[in-house]
């Protein structure tokens, strides 16, 4: 059934009341906002202290100018709320930092400073512990994307697609911020929609579906597809219709016409190899088999898939031995997918392999497979690939893999019926109707989809007269059941974090709702078995207890989830994806380095948090976490195989902790050139905690230097000559300057080559003129200087010592880091309240070196984290 009850909304209602102790209406979307007494004394700056802001501050940062979005005219000497408090401290620490008053204004006097100081230090303890008793504001938690994906496959065993689902990525803070996790009508209908579809594929009435087993002799497919492309022209000019063969391949080429697209199939036809399997060509924009289809009903099914490939010869650049595999999903271009793995191609076509992967499509789209050598996934860019070859050999660029066969085997099933199906359906019992056994089944997969409460007798009730509603209207009963069951899943109890409010507004958590709450901190998911039973037996807060299943699940690969949701919005990742890289500057940088430059990041967070290493690991270190792909990349030898490991850097190379990492310098760039002013912010809010303001709204251009062949660093000084932008620039800039040896997709380079662009030829021109190639502007090569200055007066020669002063900041990166997981696994914007927090945790972690998990222990052990 596809249609949503007239009557489903009371029980909604109903789960909210069982779940939160009040009924909330539909929006969902309801803040709770801690009161605060009066009689609290808040910090309050003497009024003595104006005179000296309206003298030093004021020209800059009064009501009209408010430089950097500070307006320290109209900012209450009185601290009694989060977001004025939060402004005086930015004030302390700017005047501590030496950065204001600027360095062209007057000086404070020595007396005024220390005064103005003092009392701000003062005032601002004060008005912390007052504001962290209010506790600020706190809202009621909807799963987030990642979070609902992951609790539905926890209950019932089967991977879901939820493309449909708005992004609760926010670009000011993390997915797991409350406040920022709206709900509409809209996405009541999606939820619903997603929910019919996962239930759709666990539960089964049939018998186990056969495997099938289909192999594809890949020359056949790639002969058909190449015929269907040619024009066999009879004496009207039209197609002439006949059944050809591969041993008709000489009469094809005999007729083939005098195109370079064709001449590229003529290659392909012509290989020596194309008898027995198929070279990849480059078929003018891709290098891939044609497509392959899996069954119709083969969403959410596993599948085996086995490949017999090898490279064509032993000269075979690295970077080309790799086999992509994907889908294709409506609106790509041609040529492009989307890229699920790589391999790598070891044998020789003496002895080729068989390489195997499993794959399971979640969607419609994923059931077209797609295998082809590795390649740029931008159709425009394939084609000046292409292009560019056919001007040196006639037909396209070589091939450097060939494949004997693809087969796959599927669907696969570990048993039957399926975990999905046992999950959900329980021992009937005997005389039971049909009606009394799908109460019991409702009943207990409510109990289970709603973690910490039970459902009530009047849910269940509610729900009950639905499903009969629903059979009495023609429906069967296994699917009025099934739709009870995905009303379940798109309800406020299972949608929500259950930590219901109460008076007074401040509670300790119980032990369920702590072992919610630790469950979606580190896995993004529910709790399982032993953590649900800790908590049901009231051994969880026991001495030690707590901490030791947090090590567990750290330990466990559901952390994963922790480490790449976390990690990603505080690094800032998604501008990796950002821009289109230029391939014929980066022509390795396509979506598979791309994908294992971004696992680098998590896989190496990961690593210090698993094995408890201090975190300025990850500011510098003689190791990399690698896999194959990406150590080519890097040109460390004898990593083979897809998984991450830890590798030793050799010595000279550049690689060893965040700024050494590929990821890194590519969020740094617009995907052609290098932005040290984007690398410098990063450093300043990812590393030094510094995060400078926004940029003013009115930047002027450098159009005035359209066409010259200028420097990163010359662009930037030019940058500097206009007075809004010097302030910000000349402490950001300096620490991009010191990462401009690596290149915009993260490469290493002494120099950075420059060259005016010019307009693309055509084939007729390139005709006309044979020395063509000869008349292009020559590249011209610019020594890069990385020497600079940290805003801290420290000064570095190279990109080596950049990085060393860096790694001797290991405070402030302590603090930031702490910061950004308070903010995550407590699901709402860190803030001034928090500091006495944050202090606490970084003076546990500094007892035991700053090792990584000691930061998350402190957290889930603190009053914070088990209170609502």
């Amino acid at each position: 059934m596809n249609r949503v009850p007239s009557i489903c909304f009371p029980p909604f209602a109903e789960v909210f009341r069982i779940t939160n102790s009040i009924v909330i209406p539909c929006a969902f979307a309801v803040a709770f906002a801690f009161g605060q007494s009066d009689s609290i004394r808040h910090g309050a700056m003497p009024e003595k202290h104006t005179a000296v802001l309206r003298q030093y501050c004021f020209e800059c940062h009064d009501a009209s100018a408010a430089e950097g979005g500070v307006d320290l005219e109209s900012l209450s000497l009185r601290m009694d709320d989060l977001r004025t408090a939060e402004t005086w401290q930015k004030v302390l620490n700017t005047i501590n930092a030496g950065e204001m008053p600027p360095e062209d204004a007057d000086p404070l006097s020595a007396d005024a400073k220390t005064e103005l100081l003092a009392d701000l230090s003062k005032q601002l303890v004060i008005a912390r512990a007052a504001l962290a008793d209010s506790g600020g504001v706190i809202t009621i938690r909807r799963l987030n994307r990642r979070e609902y994906k992951n609790t539905i496959e926890s209950l019932l065993g089967v991977a879901i697609d939820v493309s449909d689902l708005p992004d609760d990525s926010s670009p000011n803070g993390f997915d797991t911020n409350g406040a920022s996790l709206f709900f509409s009508s809209n996405q009541l209908e999606q939820y619903l929609k997603i929910a019919r579809r996962a239930l759709d594929q666990a539960i089964v009435s049939a018998e186990q579906p056969r495997a099938t087993i289909i192999r594809v002799e890949v020359e056949h497919t790639m002969f058909d597809w190449i015929l269907r492309d040619f024009i066999k022209r009879d004496e009207s000019g039209r197609l002439e219709k006949r059944f050809y063969t591969l041993k008709d391949r000489e009469q094809v080429i005999e007729f083939a016409p005098d195109n370079y697209r064709w001449f590229n199939h003529v290659a392909w036809l012509k290989h020596p190899t194309s008898g027995t399997g198929a070279p990849l060509y480059n078929l003018f924009s891709n290098f891939a088999l044609p497509d392959i289809s899996l069954p119709s009903d083969g969403v959410g099914k596993r599948f085996l898939v086995r490949i017999r490939a090898a490279k064509l010869n032993d000269e075979v650049p690295e970077h080309r031995r790799y086999l992509e595999y994907g889908s294709v999903p409506s609106g790509v271009q041609r040529g492009e997918m989307s890229v699920a793995g790589v391999h790598q191609v070891h044998a020789l076509i003496d002895d080729p392999e068989v390489i195997e992967f499993e794959y399971l499509p979640t969607n419609r789209e994923e059931l077209t497979l797609r295998i082809r050598q590795r390649h740029v996934n931008q159709l425009n860019a394939a084609k000046r690939f292409f292009r560019d070859a056919v001007d040196d050999t006639k037909h396209g660029p070589e091939p450097a893999l060939w494949l004997d066969w693809v087969e796959w085997e599927g669907p696969l099933y570990d048993q039957w019926p399926p975990a999905s199906n046992r999950e959900i359906f329980l021992s009937r019992s005997e005389g039971e109707s049909t009606e009394q056994y799908h109460q019991r089944v409702l009943e207990a997969f409510a109990t289970r989809a709603f973690r910490t409460k039970r459902p009530t007798t009047t849910f269940v009730d509610s729900m009950m007269s639905m499903y009969r509603t629903e059979v009495d209207q023609g429906a069967s009963a296994a699917d009025a059941l099934k739709e009870q069951l995905a009303i379940v899943l798109a309800s406020p109890g299972f949608l929500y974090l259950n930590e219901p409010a109460s008076d007074p507004p401040s509670r300790r958590l119980s032990n369920q709702e702590l072992a919610v709450r630790l469950s979606y901190f580190l896995w993004s998911g529910p709790p399982d078995e032993e953590l649900q039973q800790a908590a049901d037996t009231g051994t969880l807060r026991q001495p030690g207890k707590l901490k030791g299943q947090a090590l567990r699940m750290l330990q466990d690969p559901r952390a994963d989830e922790f480490i790449g949701g976390f990690a990603h919005q505080w690094l800032h990742m998604n501008r990796l994806d950002f821009f289109q890289f230029n391939y014929r500057k980066h022509p390795q940088f396509d979506d598979s380095l791309k994908e294992s430059a971004r696992r680098e990041v998590y896989a190496s967070i990961r690593d210090v948090f698993q094995n408890d290493r201090p975190i300025r690991e990850l500011l510098c270190s003689d190791y990399v976490i690698v896999n194959d792909l990406l150590a080519g990349y890097y040109g460390i030898d004898g990593v083979e195989g897809a998984d991450f490991r830890r590798v030793r850097v050799p010595e000279g190379l550049p690689r060893g902790g965040l700024l050494g990492m590929a990821a890194v310098m590519a969020m740094g760039s617009d995907g052609d050139r290098s932005s040290p002013v984007e690398r410098g912010a990063w450093i300043l809010r990812c590393l030094l905690n510094d995060p400078p303001p926004p940029a003013p709204a009115n930047v002027p251009q450098l159009s005035r230097l359209d066409g010259q062949l200028m420097t990163s660093r010359e662009l930037q000084r030019a940058h500097q000559e206009q007075p809004q932008c010097n302030q910000c620039h000349r402490k950001i800039d300096p620490l991009g300057f010191g990462l401009e040896n690596f290149d915009a997709a993260g490469r290493w380079r002494d120099a950075e080559l420059l060259e005016r662009t010019t307009p693309e030829l055509t084939d007729k021109q390139k005709k006309q003129d044979p020395n063509w190639r000869d008349k292009l502007p020559k590249p011209q090569a610019f020594r890069i200087d990385a020497a600079g200055t940290l805003p801290d007066g420290q000064s570095f020669r190279n990109y080596f010592e950049l990085r060393e002063r860096i790694a001797g900041s290991e405070v402030q990166f302590a603090r930031g880091l702490t910061e950004k997981l308070i903010e995550y696994g407590l699901g709402r914007p860190y803030s001034f309240a928090d500091r006495a927090l944050a202090d606490q945790m970084l003076a546990r972690a500094k007892r035991r070196d700053y090792a990584a998990s000691e930061f998350l222990i402190a957290l889930i052990e603190s009053q914070a984290f088990q209170s609502k």
